[in-house]
């Protein structure tokens, strides 16, 4: 975390306050179900700043990243973990899962966290959706020539062509390329250029530029963008998500080009942990496809025992990732956990696992080991993981840890319950390189599938 000036006071920024600071602030998440987003980000700390009893500054960030600027003061949070990963994690959610798949170039080195990812997702999206080229929609085409093309168009015909000249007034229908989503792709790809490497759509960038119009982008043209019926379309639906990040980059812009003395507050923020979610969720689905995995909303109530339709409380819970096996309704339940985790012995606790991830993965456990349909075997909650060795204690599907190691990542038993495993695991992200990030994954992933052989 970088802050552009000292502090006068502290400082307890959440969510909410940043939301309803200023209409300029934008925060972006990854996650389409608004239930489940609202749910995970309502009341998330962004950052706290205060003065211990030495005078020195304490400060504490939440899972998001980005710039932004509060009351004068320019925040500025970054990822802990490096760029390569964050790669991998946009690849990931995006539906890539080469390994050497990179967009960024050496020209985002110094890019703003937030603004790599809104521009890393634009790019790889285009790529993908350009595929089967731009959105079209039937237009009616008014033409003046010696040919017939379509119809007469009997109006005109009588008002131009009556004494016949040579040349028929007609009208056809004809699919053309939406001029509104060329003119707001084009502009968002002219505001990333220079910040960052457009070589793989340098085909898409030359195509828009061919037929754009000289038209400002303005709101109107934005809005005529996204209302256009041609994103009614399964094939070109893609689009919706890529003018989603358009015009997050257009906006943004926009905002930079005013003078920042009249913007008290302005900013972008990305929760970076919804990213790592779906990273290992997508992992999980790619390597199991016998399982259904999803993250199911889940209902908790208590109904009064004299009326059956009277409901003393009732809850929704949203565990991260579910396992349900397709056949044997085997069930494993995770919950991910963006935060550091070296096993770290603390306060005669164990290890470095925050008291409410502990006790809210171990309600979702209790949720389906009380389900009898259902029969769970595994639960525990995953970490990027940085512990040098930590995969080597895994060896032929084994545990090989020993009596004088500081960590023990699997239990054999939940709750005395011997038939339940409940387990601490992730990607191990020491010395992470874009040589071994895929070994790194088939470790993990080998440890479950060890887990899953254990069941079967």
């Amino acid at each position: 975390c970088e802050i552009s000036k000292s502090l006068n006071e502290n400082l307890d920024i959440t969510l909410k306050k940043y939301i309803n600071k200023s209409k300029e602030n934008t925060f972006f998440s990854f996650f389409k179900d608004e239930e489940k987003r609202d749910a995970k980000n309502e009341d998330d700390l962004i950052i706290c700043i205060s003065k211990n009893n030495d005078d020195k500054y304490i400060a504490q960030t939440g899972n998001y990243i980005g710039k932004f600027v509060w009351d004068g003061l320019e925040i500025d949070i970054k990822s802990r973990f490096s760029n390569l990963f964050l790669e991998r994690m946009l690849n990931f959610a995006n539906d890539v899962y080469m390994d050497d798949v990179s967009v960024s170039g050496n020209e985002s080195k110094d890019l703003d966290i937030s603004k790599f990812i809104i521009f890393y997702m634009f790019v790889q999206n285009l790529e993908k959706a350009f595929l089967l080229g731009l959105p079209k929609s039937y237009r009616s085409i008014q033409h003046h020539n010696m040919k017939l093309k379509g119809k007469i168009n009997i109006n005109r015909f009588i008002k131009y062509d009556i004494p016949f000249q040579g040349k028929i007034s007609s009208v056809s229908r004809e699919q053309e390329e939406i001029q509104e989503i060329i003119d707001v792709l084009y502009k968002a790809v002219k505001i990333i250029e220079p910040k960052f490497n457009t070589k793989n759509i340098s085909h898409i960038k030359t195509h828009l530029k061919q037929n754009k119009s000289n038209k400002f982008v303005s709101n109107e043209t934005i809005t005529k963008a996204m209302s256009s019926k041609a994103l009614q379309n399964p094939i070109f639906a893609p689009y919706k998500k890529v003018l989603k990040y358009a015009i997050l980059i257009i906006n943004g812009n926009n905002i930079e080009q005013k003078d920042k003395g009249k913007n008290e507050t302005y900013g972008f923020l990305i929760n970076i942990a919804e990213l790592f979610e779906i990273y290992v969720t997508k992992l999980l689905q790619k390597e199991f496809p016998d399982w259904h995995i999803s993250s199911p909303q889940i209902r908790l109530d208590s109904k009064d025992e004299f009326n059956d339709n009277s409901y003393l409380y009732a809850r929704k819970i949203i565990p991260d990732i579910t396992m349900i096996h397709n056949i044997t309704n085997n069930v494993m339940v995770f919950d991910t956990k963006y935060k550091t985790m070296k096993f770290n012995n603390t306060k005669g606790n164990g290890s470095d696992i925050d008291r409410c991830d502990f006790f809210q993965i171990n309600t979702y456990m209790n949720y389906y080991n009380n389900q009898g349909n259902y029969n769970l075997k595994v639960g525990g909650l995953l970490y990027p993981i940085e512990i040098d060795g930590f995969d080597d204690k895994f060896l032929d599907g084994e545990e090989k840890f020993e009596e004088s190691d500081k960590y023990k990542a699997h239990s054999s038993s939940w709750m005395g319950n011997d038939k339940v495993k409940f387990i601490i695991d992730g990607i191990n992200l020491i010395n992470i390189t874009k040589d071994n990030i895929v070994e790194k994954e088939n470790n993990f992933i080998n440890r479950i599938k060890s887990l899953i052989d254990n069941i079967l």
